[in-house]
């Protein structure tokens, strides 16, 4: 398919248009797992479960069956989740969310309308909806497992190093480490050259508190502003190869992408 010749207002409502269609195809799949299930078709079609007949009759990877298994289990108990999903308001990854933590929390239908409309209300990252949930139901936090890889001599090292904080426990070891690292004085103020490139630490972190932590760029177009908040960077209004100083009134903070976007830009017009 050579897209390349579609103007970029046709190739956005194009993908507007793929967008709706795939949120009605999502609503369709789910009601066809839910009839599925109804009729435990599985059963005669001789597998032991809907999740070994998504795998093995269906197609999909076991990870994307079982997100596709646990919406259909939250749309089943709680309908008014089904029109959502259809209008685009509601995703599978969310869906599936949805449905772990309210079956940990053993919520009530009235609960888990709570719950769907608390997801609704801002889009969050996959992390944030879950923290949101968990405090919604009174949950602990979700444990994370991590998994490190150390050569022998920093293995003892670190089995040393547990026997001197006096826990057994790396988490706890871990957890007393950080708390033990030294705060920065956040009065400490450093000279910012204008003639330096990279802005420093002050004036990073004035930047960055100023921008509430997310990119400032603002579409010419639509007039909206970037929601990204990962992989921020100080860039120069007027550029650091233009002769623009690196003084906070000509800096602003962009993630990696506009900046690379906006450098782009200027190197087109210069």
């Amino acid at each position: 398919m050579n897209l390349s010749n579609i103007k970029n207002e046709a190739l956005l409502q194009n993908t507007k248009n793929l967008i709706k269609e795939e949120n009605r195809l999502l609503a369709k799949i789910l009601a066809h797992f839910l009839e599925i299930d109804a009729r435990k078709l599985y059963l005669e079609m001789g597998y032991g479960s809907l999740f070994l007949l998504a795998v093995k009759e269906l197609g999909y990877s076991e990870a994307s069956a079982q997100r596709r298994i646990e919406a259909m289990r939250f749309l089943k108990r709680t309908p008014e989740a089904g029109p959502m999903v259809e209008k685009g308001n509601l995703n599978l990854s969310n869906l599936s969310l949805l449905e772990r933590v309210s079956r940990e929390a053993q919520a009530t239908h009235a609960q888990s309308v709570d719950a769907l409309n608390l997801l609704q209300a801002r889009p969050a990252s996959a992390a944030e909806a879950e923290t949101k949930l968990r405090q919604h139901f009174g949950l602990k936090n979700k444990k994370r497992i991590v998994q490190i890889e150390m050569d022998e001599e920093t293995y003892q090292l670190w089995q040393k190093t547990k026997q001197q904080l006096a826990t057994p426990r790396d988490a706890e070891a871990i957890k007393k480490l950080c708390e033990a690292l030294p705060k920065t004085n956040s009065q400490t103020k450093v000279r910012q050259s204008p003639e330096g490139r990279i802005a420093g630490r002050v004036l990073r972190r004035t930047l960055l508190n100023q921008a509430e932590h997310r990119c400032e760029y603002v579409s010419p177009i639509t007039n909206r502003r970037c929601d990204n908040t990962h992989f921020l960077e100080c860039d120069h209004k007027v550029p650091y190869f233009l002769g623009g100083k690196t003084l906070q009134q000509n800096m602003r903070v962009l993630c990696s992408e506009h900046n690379k976007f906006v450098c782009q830009e200027w190197r087109g017009r210069s």
